[in-house]
Parts: structure tokens; C-alpha cells; sequence
């Protein structure tokens, strides 16, 4: 009891008790937008001995607050080592998504061509050989068409998916006769043509049309399709067409081939033309002209014809003169040769060829009969000689014999082929149509030949026919 009031007078003597402050521990405060893109932290001190932040209590944290991705471990623990308090520090990002790409279009022709010549194995540069005609196939890869693609996903520090924007698809301009495949992956042809870059795409041309002269600016054409030329064809070049070619001007010493027509409004000068169709043309001059169809012009002067249909200078003028004008069917024309008897030789009918072929078959027969004859002398001679020899001869002989019977098999088998051909073709001959020529004059100079016959006209005819009466050419009035 004295004691208590010692004690108690001894502090009223030093002042009044002073109390011991708190003990706070560190602590962690977290932040973190709505859309959970990240999140920052700050650590607060411990106070008067408390304990300091330690990794468990960051991590209890952040999964009170449902932070389950994206959390950068490194960052937080060395701030957590390094007690780095009351500072802000981002600890945990989103992973972002990520985008589509655009879908896309990737020709495979080049938008602009660049003309350049060839060049041989010397270096030598052709140009009339400019490749300035792109062909291409029904069917065939114009572009390729890379679609879009979805993205990938991303997640939100809450381990929330974050959806990606997906890429726009490509929007491929068509060209003319240009389709999209089946599977939406290419570009392609929809018919045989030529490719040319137009407006933001590519057009196939089914016919190549050349505006301008086909000269050393255009170069030789070759295509399987339509050709048309709105001017002249220059000296030296060609055109080669699979279809029909159409040239508005004149060709000039060139070659002109065509699987279908040809068709030339000017004319046709020193030069080669072919076709498996029908030629039309203004006048024909000093060229050759094969054709399996029809050939008319209203001149031909000094040409070299052959076709398989009719053959007709047209108009009341319409004039063959000079050159070998050969026609399997009928021939019309205005005038045929000149007042100056120039030579014209005119064949009508394939009796005329018929006949050609079997006095080839004929020669070829007396051929085969030679060999036949020589190879049975050769192995008679052989034959003795092995007589002589005892039975026997020699390498050398053998072989010749060997040689000599292959001559006799192969002589005899091909003599029965002529000996047929050659009976076939009489037949032929025997039963050919009586053709014609007609024309308004006709004059000396001129020749037929109508199947196997033939007739050299000595006088000028007005208004006639010629046409084979009784196994004979006759000149008839028309």
C-alpha cells in the first residue's frame, strides 16, 4: 500500500504515462481501369515494427481483386526485395488480341509489260519478235485471292478473352471474261484469250485488235484466237491466228495464217497466205494463196491459188491474169488473161491433182520395180556364189543377202500399195463432175485443165463457159 503511493506520488512528480504507438503492417493497394487493359500497385510502409510487404500478401492481393493474368512476377518481386514504397508500379497488363489481316490480291501477270526484242544464241536482236501479245487459257490464274484471317484472341488481366478485330476481305475487281474460281482462291480466265491490264484489272481479249499498222512497233503475231488489224501489214511480218484474222488495210510481202477466214479489205502484195478457211480479199497481186474453202478477190494478178472451194474475181471486172489460179470447185470471174495473150493457167476440179497423184504413184511403181528387179539379180548373183563357195560365204555376203531379201520384202509390199493407189485413182478420174469457168471475156493465153484434161485458149471469147463436154474442153456461150 506504500508502495502504490510512492509509486503513484513519483508520476504525479514526472508527468502524466505516455502510451505506446501502434504497430501497423506494410500494406498493398491495388488500382485497375473497368476495362482490366492493366493494373498498378503501391506499397505503403509498415509503422512502429510492423511487418513489412512480403510476396504472399501482394499475391493475396491480387486475388482478392481477381488478377489472374498477365501479372509481370519479376517487377513485383524486386519491388517487394528493394521495399520500394509509395511508389506506383504497373504489375499486370492485358494481353492484347491480335487483328486479323487484310485479305489481299496478288497478280501474276505484270500490270505494265515492257517490250523488248529477242535475241538469238549470237546476241543478235530480232525485232520483229517483240512477244507483245500475252496469250492465256481458259481456266488459267489470273491473281491469287489470300483471304482474311480472324486474329487471335487476346485476355484481360481478369483472364477474360479479348476478342480480335478480323481482317476485311479483299474486294477483286473483275475484269472483262474474268471470273472468281469455285473455291474463292483465284482470279481466272473464263474464255481463251489475251491478257491486258485495264482499270484495276486484268481483261482477257478473246480477239487481238491492233489499232495502228502491225510494223516493228507491234512486232509478228502469233495467237490461237481472233486477230484483227485496223491497218496494213508491213513488209516482213507475220500474223498467225488459230481463228479468223481481219486486216482493214493491205498486206505488203507477208505471211498471213489463219485456222479460220481471212479477211483482207485492201489488197494482198507479194505475199504468203493461208488458211483452213475462206479468204476475201480486195486484189491479190504476185502472191500465193492456199485456202480450204473459198478465195475471192475482185483481182488476181499473177498469182499462185490453190483452194478447195470456188474461186471468184468478183464483179463485172473481176479479173484473173497471169500466175496458176488451181480450184476444186467452180471458177467465176469478169475477165480471165489479157489482150496481151499473158499466160493463165487455170485448174478446175481435183481430177487435175488426182491425175498429178497418179502419175506420182506411177513413177514411184516404176521405182520400187527397179529395186525389186535389182535385189532378185543381187540375190541370184549371192545364190551362185554360195554354189561356188562350197556352201558357204562370206560376212560381208551374208549381210548383203540379208540386205538385198529385206529389199525384195519391202519393194514387193510397197508395189501392191502403189499397184491399188494407182487403181483407186483411175477410178477417181473416171468419176469426176464436169466443172466450169465462167466469165465475160476470155481471152488467148489462157489454159485449162478441168479434172485431167486440158485445152490452151487461141482466140478472145465474149460472154463463156468452159466446161468438159464428151471427155473434151469445150468453150461454151453463157
Amino acid at each position: 500500500m506504500f508502495d502504490e503511493k510512492i509509486e503513484n506520488r513519483f508520476g504525479e512528480l514526472n508527468g502524466p504515462k505516455m502510451e505506446r504507438p501502434p504497430v501497423i503492417d506494410g500494406r498493398v493497394e491495388i488500382t485497375f481501369d473497368s476495362s482490366g487493359m492493366l493494373a498498378n500497385m503501391v506499397m505503403h510502409p509498415p509503422q512502429n515494427g510492423g511487418r513489412p510487404v512480403t510476396m504472399e500478401l501482394v499475391a493475396s492481393e491480387l486475388k482478392s481483386k481477381g488478377i489472374v493474368s498477365g501479372i509481370d512476377e519479376f517487377e513485383i518481386r524486386d519491388m517487394v526485395d528493394h521495399q520500394q514504397y509509395e511508389s506506383y508500379l504497373c504489375i499486370a497488363r492485358a494481353i492484347p488480341a491480335k487483328n486479323g489481316i487484310n485479305g489481299t490480291i496478288e497478280f501474276r501477270y505484270e500490270k505494265k509489260r515492257v517490250i523488248q526484242p529477242k535475241t538469238d544464241e549470237f546476241g543478235v536482236a530480232n525485232y520483229r519478235e517483240l512477244d507483245t501479245i500475252v496469250p492465256i487459257r481458259r481456266g488459267d490464274i489470273i491473281a491469287d485471292i489470300t483471304p482474311p484471317t480472324e486474329g487471335e484472341p487476346g485476355t484481360n488481366i481478369f483472364g477474360e478473352p479479348i476478342p480480335p478485330e478480323p481482317g476485311r476481305p479483299a474486294k477483286p475487281t473483275l475484269g472483262k471474261n474474268s471470273v472468281i474460281s469455285a473455291d474463292g482462291k483465284h482470279i481466272i480466265a473464263a474464255c481463251d484469250g489475251h491478257i491486258r491490264y485495264g482499270v484495276g484489272c486484268f481483261n482477257v481479249e478473246d480477239t487481238v485488235t491492233i489499232f495502228s499498222d502491225l510494223d516493228i512497233s507491234v512486232g509478228n503475231i502469233d495467237f490461237f484466237g481472233d486477230v484483227h488489224i485496223k491497218g496494213n501489214v508491213m513488209e516482213g511480218f507475220s500474223v498467225k491466228a488459230g481463228k479468223n484474222i481481219r486486216i482493214d488495210g493491205t498486206v505488203f510481202s507477208s505471211e498471213i495464217v489463219a485456222g479460220g477466214n481471212i479477211t483482207v479489205v485492201g489488197g494482198i502484195i507479194s505475199s504468203n497466205v493461208k488458211c483452213e478457211g475462206h479468204v476475201s480479199a480486195g486484189f491479190c497481186q504476185s502472191s500465193e494463196i492456199s485456202a480450204k474453202g473459198n478465195v475471192e478477190a475482185k483481182e488476181f494478178a499473177f498469182c499462185d491459188v490453190f483452194c478447195y472451194g470456188e474461186l471468184k474475181a468478183k464483179g463485172a471486172n473481176g479479173t484473173i491474169v497471169g500466175g496458176k489460179i488451181t480450184a476444186m470447185r467452180d471458177i467465176t470471174a469478169g475477165v480471165i488473161g489479157s489482150d496481151k495473150y499473158t499466160q493463165t493457167v487455170i485448174s478446175i476440179g481435183d481430177g487435175s491433182v488426182t491425175y498429178a497423184r497418179k502419175r506420182k504413184a506411177e513413177s514411184e511403181l516404176e521405182q520400187y520395180q527397179d529395186r525389186y528387179e535389182n535385189a532378185m539379180r543381187n540375190l541370184e548373183y549371192l545364190k551362185h556364189r554360195k554354189n561356188v563357195q562350197g556352201g558357204v560365204l562370206t560376212e560381208d555376203q551374208q549381210r548383203m543377202m540379208k540386205l538385198e531379201t529385206q529389199n525384195k520384202l519391202f519393194s514387193t509390199l510397197k508395189k501392191k500399195e502403189l499397184t491399188l493407189l494407182i487403181s483407186q485413182l483411175d477410178d477417181d478420174i473416171q468419176n469426176k463432175d464436169n466443172l466450169s469457168a465462167v466469165c465475160q471475156v476470155l481471152y488467148p493465153g489462157a489454159r485449162f485443165c478441168i479434172n485431167f484434161l486440158t485445152m490452151d485458149v487461141t482466140e478472145t471469147y465474149g460472154r463463156s463457159r468452159v466446161t468438159v463436154v464428151n471427155d473434151q474442153i469445150v468453150v461454151l456461150p453463157n
